[in-house]
């Protein structure tokens, strides 16, 4: 049901507000009668009258109107060129009340965009302005499948207008489809005599990603354009690009009579975030299908596309995330890589923690699967194996450490601390993974392993986390221990524990001793959501350790013990912490020597 039958009364209202405002609104009926409401209108915009129209949305009046002026050009600031959308200003929802009408928005917003419009891209914002740019390549109408991926920091000579770039694809040129999906890699910008431009390569993590992935190289031309390019449609813009050079138009129409696939690149200078201007990219693609049968003497008939950038050098992976910016030189051994210690991996990846150290002697099996976060496809396969493959083709910043692995261990990484072995030294082992670590996360939940990896981290000064969750998913613990710091170590949390200093998480009683079938050992019962609020409280533990010191790094946690509870008086509750400071325990005969 269209918006203005579920409301009756409505679209007469909005049309009697125009009317007043003297716009001269007509419904344009071709939309009405496909059930989308346009209201074409006469404006005073910028100081000459001009035609629009008003697009209401589906779900007015909860949502505002969009006001279209044609035709104004490619340098208006808060302006979208392709479909001439004037940007009121102030975009969030908040700034649009439902009993509004398109009239009282456009008469109120409409002046200040006149002022802030005109104004160029490296002078001040308004007070009246959005603080957010807008860079007209998000306007294109583009494939949301296929992306030509990009360093944000690259800036081209001003000198250079022209030459080829170098694009990597999954499947060479026959990746140039409009029905596949792909992100293409630029690895580097020549100019017209073919040479490499300088400052214009992918960061190395990125640029060894790329080259593991094995994509074939292509090479396309790329021009500069002296402002944006603009086009309500595909077509159009295709047609206006193809006739911006002569030497654009030779090159496509010698390819397609070819019957060649490829991209042509563009470069424009477009709004920066943060003001002034930065270089803009497009990309037109076509595609000929050799399969399509046409009458002798004919051209083909081509596809045409068009492709816009993303960015993935180090700014653009990072800039989300400043805080963590200490991070990237850390190295972290994390020990045990169940339904805890495996999505804390892929949380310190995520964060861009510079190198990772595995260690885990578990295989994933098909039940674990619903707490465990690569799902089935990591079934049969180690641990520790799966989740450095997933780490090295998904973060390439974060390198994976493999010092440690036993001989012979490289395809399966499994190495499960105190068993009986003959093949390899398990102390040797563990000399190799905390040699040079910042920190040991330990997610075993194993005593006998805590208690070692605690006095291993001591004698290396080295901080160490520990986190367990306990059964039912009721709650859990987040314990450091700091060396040097006076304070206690995981013994002293155990006599805390104990002695009731610290508060015992909370526990389902019945929730242990589950042996699933074709299982040697017992395990407990616990949700995945439940039991990551431990990963997520440890991962920000150990994180705020790794940045103390560093300016502009995540701020410090003061207490040492997090003590989580999930349930209460047999209801879920939302997460409560009680956080203690861990004291050294008269108890302890490692902290009173």
């Amino acid at each position: 049901m269209a918006w203005w039958d579920r409301y009756p009364g409505e679209l007469e209202r909005e049309i009697h507000a125009l009317e007043a405002a003297g716009m001269q609104p007509r419904k344009n009926e071709e939309w009405f009668s496909a059930g989308k409401a346009v209201i074409t209108i006469r404006l005073e915009v910028l100081g000459g009258e001009r035609e629009a129209s008003i697009i209401y949305p589906d779900l007015y009046p909860y949502f505002r109107p969009i006001l279209q002026v044609p035709g104004l050009g490619t340098e208006l600031r808060h302006y979208n060129p392709c479909a001439g959308e004037i940007c009121l200003l102030q975009r969030g929802t908040q700034h649009w009340l439902p009993n509004a009408t398109a009239a009282e928005h456009i008469r109120e917003m409409l002046p200040h965009w006149e002022q802030a419009a005109v104004r160029d891209y490296g002078e001040s914002r308004l007070e009246i302005e959005d603080s957010q740019a807008e860079p007209v390549t998000v306007y294109y109408p583009a494939v949301s499948s296929q992306m030509v991926v990009m360093d944000s920091s690259w800036r081209l000579p001003m000198g250079i207008k022209s030459g080829r770039i170098r694009i990597v694809l999954p499947n060479g040129y026959k990746s140039i489809a409009p029905s596949e999906s792909y992100a293409a890699w630029v690895t580097g910008i020549e100019d017209d005599n073919k040479k490499s431009i300088d400052g214009i390569s992918l960061p190395e993590p990125v640029h060894k990603w790329v080259e593991a992935q094995n994509y074939e190289e292509c090479k396309y031309p790329w021009i500069r354009l002296e402002a944006p390019p603009s086009g309500r449609t595909v077509l159009e813009l295709a047609g206006m690009l193809i006739s911006l050079d002569p030497k654009v138009r030779t090159h496509i129409n010698h390819e397609i009579a070819a019957s060649r696939s490829g991209l042509y690149g563009f470069c424009f200078p477009e709004e920066a975030p943060g003001g002034g201007k930065r270089d803009g990219w497009l990309f037109l693609a076509y595609h000929c299908d050799r399969k399509t049968k046409r009458k002798k003497g004919t051209a083909p008939e081509p596809s045409w596309w068009v492709i816009r950038p993303d960015y993935a050098g180090e700014k653009d992976l990072f800039e989300r995330i400043p805080e963590l910016h200490p991070l990237r030189g850390k190295t972290v051994a994390v020990i045990g890589l169940g339904c805890v210690g495996a999505p804390s991996a892929l949380a310190f990846a995520r964060a861009g923690v510079g190198e990772l150290r595995l260690l885990d002697g578990d295989s994933v099996s098909a039940g674990t699967t619903c707490r465990w976060p690569l799902g089935l496809t990591a079934v049969g396969a180690g641990k520790v194996r799966e989740l450095a493959r997933y780490i090295s083709n998904n973060y390439p910043f974060t390198r994976i450490g493999t010092g440690h692995y036993p001989h012979g261990s490289k395809e399966d990484c499994m190495l499960t601390i105190g068993a009986s072995t003959n093949d390899h030294d398990q102390w040797d082992c563990l000399d190799k993974l905390l040699e040079g670590v910042d920190l040991v996360y330990d997610a075993t939940a194993e005593q006998g392993i805590n208690l070692l990896a605690n006095d291993l981290a001591i004698a290396r000064n080295v901080p160490y986390v520990s986190v367990s969750s306990r059964t039912g998913g009721w709650g859990g613990n987040v314990v450091r221990v700091r060396p040097g710091s006076g304070r206690g170590c995981y013994l002293c949390y155990l006599h805390a524990l104990q002695d009731g200093q610290i508060a015992q998480p909370p526990h389902d009683p019945h929730g242990d001793g589950l042996q699933p079938v074709g299982c040697g050992d017992v395990t407990f019962r616990a949700a995945g959501f439940d039991v990551e609020e431990i990963a997520l409280a440890g991962v920000r533990m150990a994180v705020s350790t790794l940045c103390e010191g560093s300016q502009g790094g995540y701020p410090p946690i003061v207490h040492d013990v997090g003590i989580l509870s999930l349930r209460k008086d047999g209801f879920s509750t939302f997460p409560e912490w009680q956080s203690f400071h861990l004291q050294k325990h008269p108890k302890c005969g490692l902290c009173n020597r």
